[in-house]
C-alpha cells in the first residue's frame, strides 16, 4: 500500500469518524459543515498547502461539531461575528486539551491565513479593527499561536487612539476570561457584555466638534496641572503659600497623573508607525471615546471578516476548483463518502440464511478444499538439514548426498476480502434479490476459512454514502439483518471505490482484495477507472462479479465473471479466487 496515501485526507477522515464520532465526507468541492457531518472538497493528492488547509479545517470544524451549541442565537451581526471568533478559541482550545496533535494543525491552519492579510484589518474599518485586535490577541494569548502577536500589537495600538485605552484596558479584562470559557452559552453572553460595554461608552462619550477639540487643546489653563505648573502653588495676599484642603489637593493630583499613563499609551501607540495617535485620544476615560468609532462598531456588519471556518472553506474551494481546471476531474481521486448505518436503508426481509447456505453447499466445500490443498507442506530430500530421510539412503554409494528430509514452505493465506455490492436503481427486481444472496453468500463462506478477513458493504446510501453490512471481524450470520435492503439512487462507484480504497489502506493482511458485485453500469466511468488503477497501484487485486450485466463488468474489471442465478455462483467465485487464495 502506497504509504503517501495512509496519511491522506481520506485516511485521515475516516480516523476521525472513528476516533471522534465525527462524519467526515470527501466529494463534491465544497467545504461546510451542517452541525453534524463534515463536508471537504476533493483536493488534489501530494498538495501540502491544500493539506494543511484541509487538515486545520477538519479539527477546527470537527471541534464545532463536538463544543458548540448550534441552538444559542446572536442579536447582531456584530455580536454574531464577535462571539464566533470567541467561540473559536475555546473550541480549538477543547480539541488541542483532548488531542494534542489538533493544536498543532490549528497552528498551521491559523498561520496560513495569516501570512495572506487575513486577519490584518482595514485601518477605514473600526469594525474589522476591534474584531483583528480581540481574534489576534485571544489566538496568540491563549491558543499561543506566536505568528499573530505582531498583528495583534499593531491592532491594539490602532484602537488606542480611536477607543481610548480605559475603554481598550477594559474589554482586555474581560478577555481574560475566554480561557475559562465552558459553553456556547457563556461565548456568547461573553460577546455581549464586551457589546455592551462599548454600548455604555457610547452613551457617555459627549458630542464634541473638532473645533471645540482643538480648543481644549490649545487652552493651556483649562488643565489643573498646567495652571500648577504655570503658576506654582496658590499663594496669598502676603505671599505666603495658601493651605489647600485635603480633598482638592487630592483631586489635582489625581488629574496631574493622568499625563503619566498618556505617554505610557503614546509609547504604545508608536508601535504603529504609520499612525501616531494623539496622547489625548488615546488614554481618555470612556466617554472620551469617539463617539462615531463606537457606533460603526456596533452597528456595521463586518462580514466574514476574522471567520476561519470560511476563510479557510473558500480557500479549499478555490485549491480544489483550480486543480480540476489544471488537471481534470478524473485526476481527483482522494474521495471519501462517509458512511451510513444500515438500519436506515434497510427494508424489508433479509435474505433466508439457511436457504443461501444450502445453495452454495458446494462453493464452501470447493473453497475450503482449495486452501487445505494451498496449506499442504509436502517433504521432500535435500542436500542440507538435521533429520535422515530413510528413504532416500540408497543414494549414499551413487554419491548422492540428497538424504535429509527437507519441508517445502508455504506461505500462509492471510487475505483481506472486501465485496461491494451496487444497490443502484438499474438492480432492481430479480438482480437485487441475487445480488443480496450472493454478498451474504460470500460473507458466509469466506467468514469460515481460517486465514482470511472479509467484509462487505453497499452502495449509496444517503448522499453517495457507504453502507458496512459485514464489517471485518464480524460474521455474516450475526449481520444478517443489515441485508434487508431495496434498490434505489444511482450507481456512485467512484466514491465506492474512494471508500473501499481507505478500507484497504488500513488493513495489515499480506494480500488484499476488492470484489464489486454490480450490474456494470457506473457514473462517471472515466474517475472509476482512475481509481482503479490508484487501488491496483497500491497493491489491490480487483475483481468484478457482474450480476446479470451482459458481460458489461469486463470493461471494468480485468478478473470478473457474470452469474445469472444463485446456482452459478459457486463456478464463478470459485473461479475468481482460485489463483488468488493459492499463489
Amino acid at each position: 500500500m502506497n504509504r503517501t496515501f495512509l496519511r491522506s485526507l481520506p485516511v485521515v477522515a475516516m480516523a476521525m469518524g472513528n476516533k471522534m464520532g465525527v462524519n467526515v465526507r470527501i466529494q463534491g468541492s465544497q467545504a461546510m459543515t451542517d452541525g453534524s457531518t463534515i463536508y471537504l472538497p476533493v483536493l488534489p493528492e501530494g498538495d501540502d498547502a491544500a493539506w494543511i488547509l484541509a487538515r486545520g479545517y477538519l479539527d477546527h470544524e470537527a471541534g464545532h461539531v463536538r463544543h458548540t451549541d448550534f441552538s444559542v442565537s446572536e442579536d447582531t451581526p456584530m455580536h454574531k461575528a464577535l462571539a464566533n471568533i470567541l467561540e473559536d478559541v475555546r473550541i480549538e482550545l477543547a480539541m488541542g486539551k483532548a488531542y494534542p496533535g489538533c493544536a498543532v494543525n490549528l497552528r498551521n491552519l491559523a498561520e496560513h491565513p495569516a501570512t495572506q492579510g487575513a486577519f490584518t484589518p482595514s485601518s477605514s474599518k473600526p469594525e474589522q479593527l476591534f474584531l483583528g485586535w480581540i481574534l489576534t490577541e485571544c489566538r496568540s494569548r491563549v491558543l499561543r499561536q506566536s505568528a499573530l502577536s505582531s498583528v495583534a500589537q499593531k491592532t491594539r495600538t490602532s484602537l488606542l487612539k480611536r477607543l481610548g485605552a480605559v475603554l481598550v484596558n477594559q474589554v482586555e479584562v474581560l478577555l481574560k476570561r475566554v480561557d475559562r470559557l465552558s459553553t456556547t452559552r457563556q461565548t456568547y453572553d461573553l460577546a455581549k457584555e464586551i457589546l455592551d460595554l462599548l454600548r455604555h461608552a457610547q452613551e457617555q462619550a459627549p458630542e464634541q466638534s473638532p473645533v471645540q477639540k482643538d480648543e481644549n487643546e490649545s487652552e493651556g489653563s483649562s488643565s489643573p496641572c498646567r495652571g500648577r505648573e504655570a503658576q506654582g502653588e496658590p499663594q496669598n495676599d502676603n505671599g505666603t503659600r495658601e493651605k489647600t484642603s485635603p480633598a482638592t489637593s487630592t483631586s489635582d493630583n489625581q488629574r496631574c497623573e493622568e499625563p503619566a499613563d498618556r505617554s505610557s499609551s503614546d509609547s504604545l501607540s508608536k508601535l504603529d508607525k504609520d499612525d501616531t495617535p494623539d496622547v489625548s485620544d488615546s488614554a481618555g476615560l470612556p466617554s472620551d471615546a469617539d463617539k462615531e468609532v463606537v457606533k460603526r462598531i456596533l452597528t456595521k456588519n463586518p462580514g466574514a471578516f476574522g471567520d476561519l471556518g470560511q476563510i479557510t472553506a473558500n480557500a479549499l474551494q478555490a485549491a480544489s476548483d483550480q486543480a480540476v481546471k489544471e488537471k481534470g476531474g478524473t485526476s481527483m481521486t482522494g474521495i471519501y463518502p462517509g458512511e451510513q448505518f444500515a438500519r436506515e436503508v434497510t427494508c424489508g426481509s433479509p435474505p433466508d440464511l439457511h436457504q443461501v447456505r444450502h445453495e452454495t453447499v458446494a462453493l464452501r466445500s470447493r473453497l475450503t478444499r482449495l486452501v487445505q490443498a494451498s496449506r499442504l507442506k509436502r517433504t521432500y530430500a535435500g542436500r542440507l538439514g538435521r533429520l535422515i530421510d530413510h528413504r532416500t539412503l540408497h543414494r549414499l554409494p551413487t554419491g548422492d548426498s540428497r538424504v535429509f528430509r527437507r519441508k517445502e514452505e508455504k506461505r500462509a493465506i492471510n487475505t483481506a476480502v472486501l465485496v461491494l455490492l451496487d444497490r443502484s436503481g438499474s438492480m432492481s427486481g430479480s438482480r437485487m434479490e441475487l445480488a443480496r444472496k450472493t454478498v451474504l453468500a460470500l460473507a458466509d463462506v469466506l467468514g469460515t476459512i481460517a486465514g482470511i478477513s472479509v467484509a462487505t458493504a453497499a452502495f449509496p446510501g444517503t448522499d453517495n454514502a457507504v453502507v458496512p453490512m459485514t464489517p471485518f471481524g464480524r460474521s455474516a450470520s450475526r449481520t444478517r439483518d443489515n441485508y434487508a435492503m431495496t434498490a434505489e439512487g444511482g450507481t456512485p462507484l467512484a466514491q465506492a471505490l474512494g471508500w473501499a480504497r481507505v478500507q484497504m489502506a488500513v488493513r495489515q493482511e499480506k494480500r488484499k482484495i476488492l470484489l464489486v458485485a454490480t450490474d456494470g453500469q457506473p457514473s462517471n466511468s472515466g474517475l472509476v477507472k482512475a481509481l482503479l488503477e490508484r487501488l491496483e497501484n497500491e497493491g489491490v487485486e480487483l475483481m468484478g462479479l457482474g450480476i446479470l450485466d451482459h458481460g458489461v463488468t469486463g470493461h471494468f474489471f480485468g478478473r470478473h465473471r457474470t452469474v445469472q442465478s444463485l446456482s452459478e455462483l459457486p463456478e464463478a467465485v470459485f473461479g475468481l479466487f482460485q489463483e488468488a487464495l493459492t499463489e
